[in-house]
């Protein structure tokens, strides 16, 4: 079976996922099943919201990214632009928001340089604090200040699931600031996972023990638990008094043990969040496995999302100021329009000059075949049934940058896609003009009220109160 065998095709969502001594864990949302002991969903939808933070480093190349509008002022009638094109049969799907600035970033607001403070900002909103980790020209900075807009969602919508999110990660090197995205709170990063292998292990357990073998060990642990809780129900009615709520207290800490034994293994069943072979190991350090690494790290976020073991995720493509030499794009037939070999690291390029023209040609390549996996992962959400509709339906992927240009550093007009209605929240299919020269805290407003998470503000008032206006 091919590394990618698992493609979302025939996921049957009347199925239960049977878990552990057959109890159920991460069930799909059956009809039958609607309203009974779910949670009611915001904007009247039946079924969970999935957050994605899709986070690239360096900047991109305005004059290639930004859409034409055909017509003016119009925000639905526009072409792609040729970093975007890879998402044209996604187009109705998407919200690109222009005029907005990294405030938070800003000199002399924080800390750090500006790699430093772009990635320390971009989903904390608040600027970077002291700190020992060396940046270029002098500046230094710590780990970011508060918790990440991804955390704090999860920290809403995640108790229902085996991980309140997961963090991937595409070759990110190095443990400061240049190579975190996602905090807890403040000065406390979560490392994003490099190896699919891993991640595959964490989410779905040690892929050489047969599935009828873990539903055994399961079903024996299940056994125990279960005839250690009668037994103490019998004893119960002979106490009473303090021994009484003693022994209610431990037969709720049990069953409290049961619950998490519930949550912490998927028993794959058939077709039904198929397990699949993820063929020889690569080395997922090395640049030219890049494309393989990313489809094995797509291909695992959305079987996370089929078989609703989290509802956050973000992935973090490489740390800002990598090096990454980006060769392989060239081999890629679609990219014969590359008229010069890429020899140079990622962060490299994004430094030359507008006037070099054959290296503007190769960032743009860079940045366009990123936008390419995007478009595949959609696609790949879109195939995973889900009611009437699919996962990708009560998605919304939030594409971020620490820079809108390179070679300036310039932290205005920050290159945003929103992908995804969030279960009808967002009014998608158009590019739309946020308030110019506005907060990007605006967007992250925006972002978790798409989510059910209430607020005016986040993190701080000091960028901005409020939700960019009309997006919904």
């Amino acid at each position: 079976m091919s590394r990618r065998a698992f493609t979302g095709k025939g996921l049957n969502r009347r199925t239960f996922l049977r878990g552990l001594g057959g109890t159920a864990l991460a069930l799909p949302f059956l009809d039958s099943m609607i309203g009974v002991g779910r949670k009611a969903y915001a904007q009247g939808t039946e079924f969970p919201k999935r957050c994605v933070i899709w986070y690239t480093p360096n900047g991109t190349i305005p004059k290639n990214f930004w859409p034409e509008r055909n017509q003016p002022g119009s925000e639905t009638d526009f072409t792609l632009s040729q970093i975007l094109e890879p998402l044209e049969p996604h187009k109705q799907d998407l919200l690109i928001v222009e005029g907005l600035e990294l405030s938070a970033s800003r000199d002399p607001v924080g800390h750090g340089d500006a790699h430093q403070s772009g990635t320390g900002t971009c989903l904390t909103g608040v600027p970077l604090p002291a700190g020992d980790f060396t940046g270029d020209a002098g500046l230094s900075a710590g780990w970011a200040g508060a918790i990440s807009i991804d955390q704090h969602i999860a920290n809403q919508i995640g108790s229902e699931t085996m991980f309140r999110s997961l963090e991937y990660g595409i070759m990110v090197q190095g443990s400061d600031v240049h190579s975190r995205i996602s905090y807890r709170g403040p000065s406390q990063p979560l490392p994003p996972e490099n190896s699919p292998y891993t991640m595959y292990q964490r989410l779905f357990g040690d892929p050489s023990v047969s599935p009828d073998e873990v539903m055994r060990r399961g079903a024996r642990r299940e056994a125990v638990l279960n005839s250690v809780t009668g037994e103490y129900q019998k004893l119960r009615a002979q106490l009473g008094g303090d021994d009484r709520y003693k022994l209610e207290n431990h037969i709720e800490a049990i069953q409290s043990i049961q619950d998490r034994l519930a949550k912490s293994q998927i028993a794959f069943d058939g077709e039904i969040c198929k397990r699949y072979e993820q063929g020889a190991p690569i080395d997922v350090e090395r640049v030219p496995n890049m494309p393989e690494v990313v489809r094995l790290q797509l291909d695992l976020m959305a079987m996370a999302f089929a078989c609703d073991v989290t509802r956050v995720a973000s992935l973090m493509w490489t740390q800002s100021t990598a090096g990454h030499v980006y060769g392989f794009i060239n081999d890629d037939p679609e990219y014969d329009w590359v008229t010069s070999e890429i020899r140079e690291g990622h962060h490299s390029l994004a430094h030359k000059g507008d006037q070099d023209l054959k290296k503007i040609e190769q960032n743009t390549a860079i940045n366009r075949w990123q936008f390419q996996q995007l478009a595949y992962f959609i696609q790949k959400l879109k195939e995973i049934p889900e009611g009437d509709g699919t996962v990708f339906d009560n998605t919304v992927i939030f594409c971020t940058d620490e820079q809108a240009q390179g070679n300036t550093h310039d932290r205005r007009n920050m290159p945003y896609v929103l992908a995804g209605s969030a279960g009808g929240y967002f009014n998608t299919g158009r590019y739309v003009a946020g308030p110019e020269g506005g907060a990007h805290n605006h967007l992250l407003v925006s972002l978790m009220n798409s989510m059910g998470v209430e607020g005016d503000a986040f993190n701080t008032e000091e960028y901005g109160v409020g939700p960019i206006s009309g997006l919904t």
